[in-house]
């Protein structure tokens, strides 16, 4: 997976910022973020920023939106096709890869940023775009028989499952779990409870297998 600073989408100055910037958010938190402590380690002027940003929440809320569009670019690219074991584990490796890459970004996107910033209208565009990667791997899942699911409710059921496992993992609650495998069971678990009773056929093959 390419990293989070690979995906670049902007212009390079701006990219510069908003890189920076991810680092000393996860120094500091957005209470102790400061825009000339951001010119210090740019080692520009304290002025230079705001040539691509309005303020501190414009910038985390660049830093997030970044983040969500590479979750949802590695997730798209997980797609896969064949029996549950196969799917599930792309669906799974694609996430523990973004989410172990870069921790600090990864709870960034996550954390609390206030609803009315600049910017949160791009964060909340590609928070669409990951959800709706999830609702494709489920489309996929029920298309070849191995969810009775409603697509949209699975996706975003595992989107929630896998981020607690992530936080879970990063946080060292569990700390002695391979973070791939513990996503990968938990989205396998996840989708055979999905399956339903009446299951029969193809499901049960892709279960098997």
């Amino acid at each position: 997976m390419p990293s989070i600073v690979a995906c670049a989408k902007t212009t390079p100055p701006r990219d510069r910022v908003r890189e920076v910037a991810a680092g000393l958010f996860a120094d500091r938190g957005l209470d102790g973020f400061k825009m000339r402590d951001l010119a210090a380690r740019l080692g520009v002027s304290v002025m230079t920023p705001y040539r691509y940003f309005e303020n501190k929440e414009a910038i985390l809320a660049c830093v997030r939106a970044h983040g969500f569009a590479c979750l949802a670019d590695d997730l798209d690219g997980a797609l896969g096709e064949g029996p549950l074991e196969r799917r599930v584990a792309a669906l799974a490796a694609a996430y523990g890869a973004f989410a172990l890459a870069e921790p600090a970004r990864y709870g960034l996107m996550f954390g609390p940023a206030p609803a009315r910033s600049p910017g949160m209208a791009d964060v909340r565009r590609q928070e669409a775009r990951v959800e709706a990667a999830f609702t494709a791997h489920a489309q996929g899942l029920a298309e070849a028989g191995l969810t009775c699911a409603e697509p949209a409710t699975l996706g975003r059921l595992l989107w929630s499952t896998l981020h607690g496992v992530a936080v879970l993992h990063l946080g060292g609650q569990l700390p002695q779990a391979d973070l791939g495998e513990a996503l990968r069971h938990a989205a396998r678990a996840l989708t055979l409870a999905s399956a339903g009773p009446a299951s029969t056929g193809p499901a049960s093959a892709g279960v098997a297998a």
